[in-house]
């Protein structure tokens, strides 16, 4: 019978679940048949609305990209420049010339083609490739001042922009028109592929003038092609309508061809509209044919799961018999369990209750909040257990223990292990106990913790027992720490440094702890010390009965210190650092003594042999120079005997204060004693400078002297021996320049001398040199020489620079090098800067007169020169006398020269810049050039460095730097000229980098005027592309 049952019972099972099986497969398919409906609905149109907002970006940045170029172009300040002259009769040529320069460059980065119009609108140049004017074009919307049009000629988009050119004035001089393909546009209608295999792409623009026609361009069918059609059809706008109308969006609809669709339309700047749209036919031609093979996998699915549903039905069945019998077996064993457990409740609440008396008991949740305390805790503590529970346990907190304390114990406990360690709490009154406590985990299964059981007792008694005999230890061990630091030869604040961290690694509470020491003009702090800390103890630092600094202590928090003891431990502290203090004070005074002079403080003789040997080793490891100054003071006997001794020593301390400002803070001035002084000048480049410094000091000393209301006046001889030509040790330097000093007074006293021949006839030299140099100009001793500069591969000559010359009666031909830094030095250099520019400009007149094609001349100029005021009026007024035009000068300057007062150096160069001087900056690439301030500049050439050049061949460096600077300065549409050629292997690696001048030896050295005029015969200007310009027009 029971066996029965169970057929019956599994029967109507099978078949009900069998029924419901079937339900809920088909169900499913036919659910999944409408959810992929609008799905791939939605997939298709998210995938048009994707793929056109992405053409219409890519279009859209590739207009913007030429418009852009357009006006860049229009705004180069070489084309702007250049086309002022060709719209001038004067320089028409040269400017047409320089567009054709201009036109080629922008031809080589985006355009295909350019045309540059004159102020009336005719046609000044036209270079490039240019597209026929066809009816395929549309017209763009860019604004007033810009016309723009898109245009499909040759297979290809292409951009014409044409826009105006105005000058710094803001007045129209011209008009620019440039074509530039469009690469990207032309693949969308011509390579990449749309989506399924009716996808078509419109790109439209409304026709001027109509609200219902528009022109397209077409992708899909017969070809590209441009098409003129209607915008709204049978009453019903098309897709690319509402496109035109600035609308973005989807439509299923007919388009142009009254064939169903979905498409995708936005708007596209500059007046377009662009649709990307798919049959609708092939939209759903998917869906359709998927619908047999999922009537299939459904059937297949029933099938399958009837059987797998018998087998195993049948065994749960059967299981589910035998499991009501063990259930029942549980429920009896549960009961059991129950009565056990209450049974061992009763006795741990009885155990609980026994230790309650003695011990602090606790329990606390996982967020930490107390849930539950004993009668001896609250006693203890203070608070009652109303004031307790659901608080934090940290209001029991006496905040001594660092903060790794506790996340110690959070981590401990949280694993389910016992933490046990000693904890400083504070009571109700704010008063802190000690407790030994230990914190174990209740837990309610083997994964989950219910709260936390803490059982402590109270140890206060017992710690502060231990604490008096370790504070009397600690106590001990720091003042021996300290009395050591004492006993050894540190610094102030070496000690002091020292002297805090042994104190506070002393104190009851270190880790809160900060102090501070005041001592003489000095104060040392620990790491987190501040002034307004309320809690704190200090002690004042004697030295020979008077306070001289202060000790202070504090804690970070609000702890208690321990009195006597910490009182008592930093009395003791202060009182030896001030024993200390009056030790080394008296050291110092001591030390001070024996190495300085009492009257002036200078170093005396004893401390200068030091300061020289000293001087000598770091000059020696250095190979640096050092100087030895011997001063006298003239006539000092004479205003120490007539006014006495006391005015003698104030004026002494007035000399010694004179000359020490006269010096480095790395130099030495001492007293030798009565009237004598020395002075030691370290790591000098040459013996110049120790001149140098002996004249200022001269001129130091010479300046009146207002002592007690007498003007007195003194001056000094001077003796100068140079190491290491003079003596490598102090005692012979100090000698000679002892006989220096006495030659100096032989020769009239109130001057210096240097003590050997060789280095006093050198400086006589150059002292004479200077004198001769002021006579120079009078007596036409200057006189100019000129080095070509070549155009590769003709050897054609560019332009030539004047280098000046000085033919001395004496020394013969003198090269710039030696006698430039004289002129600069005293100011000759203004009168000798006009009168090269005045030599200048009547040779090149000479040059004209006598029917030579003249080239630019490039004049240097010094960097006292280019500061001066007068430069620009100066260089006008020789300009207009000479009667020579400024587009023959070129003057050259230093980069050094660019980095000061920059808005008077852009002021300077702009003004020379509008005279039609040319600007080259000289020796590129060894001074400071920033590119963002070069940029501002209106330079046309850089001149690189020899330097650079001499190794290019050699060292891989310079080749690339060589390669760095043309590659800028043709960025920045500058010309480069390489100086310093000596070889062909130079040249041709120049000539690869494209440099547009050469100059050096290889092709000439610096020659006189008569030998340059046979280049000048050689030089026929290349007028065949002006000519042809001439022919076009």
């Amino acid at each position: 019978m029971f066996r029965f049952f169970i057929n019956q019972d599994d029967r109507r099972i099978i078949t009900i679940s069998g029924l419901t099986l079937v339900t809920l497969i088909l169900l499913t398919g036919f659910s999944v048949y409408r959810i992929m409906q609008p799905q791939t609905e939605v997939m298709t149109t998210s995938g048009l609305q994707v793929g056109l907002e992405n053409m219409v970006k890519l279009i859209e940045n590739q207009i913007t990209h030429s418009i852009s170029h357009t006006k860049t172009a229009s705004t180069r300040i070489f084309l702007i420049q250049s086309l002022e002259k060709a719209n001038s009769d004067a320089l028409k040529d040269e400017g047409v010339v320089n567009l054709i320069k201009s036109s080629e460059k922008m031809l080589k980065n985006n355009f295909s083609g350019i045309s540059i119009y004159g102020p009336e609108g005719n046609l000044i140049l036209r270079s490039g490739l240019h597209a026929n004017y066809s009816d395929r074009m549309i017209e763009l919307d860019t604004g007033p001042d810009i016309h723009s049009d898109l245009l499909w000629d040759d297979g290809q988009f292409v951009v014409r922009n044409s826009m105006p050119i105005l000058n710094d004035e803001s007045k129209f001089i011209g008009r620019i028109m440039t074509e530039e393909p469009l690469p990207a546009l032309t693949k969308i209608f011509t390579e990449i592929t749309l989506i399924g295999m009716t996808g078509d792409f419109l790109l439209c623009a409304p026709v001027k003038g109509s609200n219902l026609e528009m022109d397209c361009f077409l992708r899909g069918f017969d070809s590209n092609r441009f098409r003129r059609m209607q915008r709204i059809m049978d009453n019903k706008p098309l897709p690319i309508h509402y496109a035109l109308a600035g609308q973005a969006g989807i439509k299923f609809t007919k388009d142009y061809r009254q064939i169903d669709v979905v498409a995708a339309h936005s708007s596209v700047a500059y007046g377009l509209g662009a649709v990307l749209k798919i049959n609708e036919h092939e939209l759903y031609s998917y869906l359709s044919n998927q619908i047999k093979t999922i009537l299939l996998y459904l059937g297949l699915f029933v099938a399958f799961g009837i059987v797998i549903l018998h087998w195993l039905t049948l065994p749960l069945i059967q299981k589910s018999i035998k499991s009501r019998d063990a259930l029942i077996k549980t429920h009896r064993k549960l009961i059991q369990a129950r009565n056990h457990t209450e049974k061992i409740s009763s006795e741990l609440t009885a155990y609980i209750n026994a230790i309650g008396k003695i011990a602090l008991i606790s329990f606390i949740d996982r967020q930490g909040k107390i849930m539950q305390v004993n009668d001896k805790l609250c006693e203890i503590s203070g608070y009652s257990q109303e004031e307790l529970i659901e608080q934090d346990h940290r209001l029991l907190s006496s905040q001594i223990h660092p903060e790794s304390f506790f996340v110690d114990m959070w981590a401990t406990i949280t694993k389910g292990e016992v933490w046990h360690q000693e904890v400083c709490n504070r009571n109700k009154a704010g008063t802190l106990y000690w407790v030994d406590s230990a914190i174990i985990s209740i837990v309610s299964s083997p994964e989950k913790t219910d709260c936390y059981l803490s059982i402590s007792v109270d140890i206060t008694a017992h710690k502060q027992k231990d604490r008096g005999l370790s504070e009397r230890l600690k106590e001990s061990n720091c003042l021996q720490i300290i009395r050591s630091y004492m006993g050894q030869d540190l610094s102030t604040k070496k000690i002091c440094q020292n002297i805090l961290e042994s104190l506070v690694l002393a104190l009851y509470f270190p880790e809160m702890a900060v102090a501070m020491i005041e001592l003489g003009n000095k104060r040392i702090t620990t790491a987190e010390y501040h002034e307004d800390l309320r809690n704190e103890i200090s002690a004042k630092i004697m030295s020979n009965g008077e306070v001289c600094g202060l000790l202070k202590v504090s804690y970070l928090q609000d702890l208690p210190f321990t009195f006597p003891y910490e009182q008592n431990l930093i009395d003791t502290i202060a009182h030896d650092l001030g024993r200390w203090y009056e030790r080394k004070e008296a050291e110092r005074r001591i030390i001070q003594m024996a190495t300085h002079d009492a009257l002036t403080g200078l170093p005396n003789r004893h401390l200068l042999q030091d300061r020289i040997e000293q001087a000598l080793v770091h000059d020696t490891r250095h190979q640096r120079q050092m100087a030895v100054l011997f001063i006298d003071l003239d006539h000092f006997k004479t205003i120490n005997d007539s006014l006495g001794h006391d005015i003698g020593d104030l004026l002494l301390k007035a000399v010694a204060k004179r000359l020490s400002a006269c010096v480095r803070s790395e130099d030495t001035v001492a007293r030798q004693g009565g009237d004598e002084f020395i002075v030691v000048l370290n790591s000098i480049a040459e013996s110049l400078d120790a001149a140098k410094v002996a004249q200022k000091i001269l001129d130091a000393m010479i300046q009146p002297y207002h002592i007690h209301e007498n003007e007195l006046h003194i001056c000094g001889s001077i003796g100068i021996a140079v190491f290491p030509d003079d003596g490598t040790n102090a005692e012979t330097l100090l000698k000679n320049s002892d006989v220096a000093m006495y030659y100096a007074k032989e020769n009239g006293r109130n001057n210096y001398q240097f003590f050997t021949d060789e280095l006093n006839k050198s400086a006589h030299e150059r002292h004479t040199l200077g004198l001769d140099l002021r006579h120079a100009l009078e007596r036409g001793e200057l006189v100019l020489y000129y080095q070509p500069v070549m155009d590769m591969p003709d050897h054609q000559l560019y332009s030539v620079e004047a280098l000046l010359r000085w033919r001395h009666p004496e020394h013969k031909l003198i090269s710039p090098d030696k006698f430039i830094s004289l002129a600069e030095e005293t100011g000759l250099i203004i009168p000798i800067g006009e009168w090269v520019l005045k030599t200048v400009c009547i040779q090149i007149k000479t040059w004209r007169n006598q029917g030579y094609t003249v080239p630019r001349v490039a004049i240097n100029l010094s960097g006292r020169q280019f500061r001066d005021k007068d430069l620009t009026k100066n260089i006008a007024r020789i300009l207009n006398e000479t009667g020579v035009e400024a587009k023959y000068i070129t003057l050259e300057i230093t980069e050094s020269m660019l980095i000061d007062n920059i808005e008077k150096v852009v002021e300077t160069l702009k003004c020379l810049s509008e005279m039609g001087i040319h600007i080259s900056i000289d020796d590129f690439g060894t001074g400071y050039s920033s590119l963002s301030y070069l940029k501002r500049f209106p330079i046309h050439t850089l001149k690189i460095d020899r330097t650079f050049v001499r190794d290019i061949v050699t060292d891989k460096s310079d080749h690339t730097i060589v390669a760095a600077i043309i590659a800028m300065a043709h960025s920045l549409e500058m010309d480069v000229i390489a100086e310093g050629i000596e070889t062909e292997e130079q040249l041709n690696l120049l000539i690869a980098q494209k440099c547009n001048h050469y100059q050096g030896y290889y092709f000439s050295r610096p020659v006189p005027v008569s030998e340059i005029e046979s280049m000048l015969k050689k030089f026929i200007p290349e007028i065949s592309k002006v000519h042809a310009l001439r022919i076009a027009k």
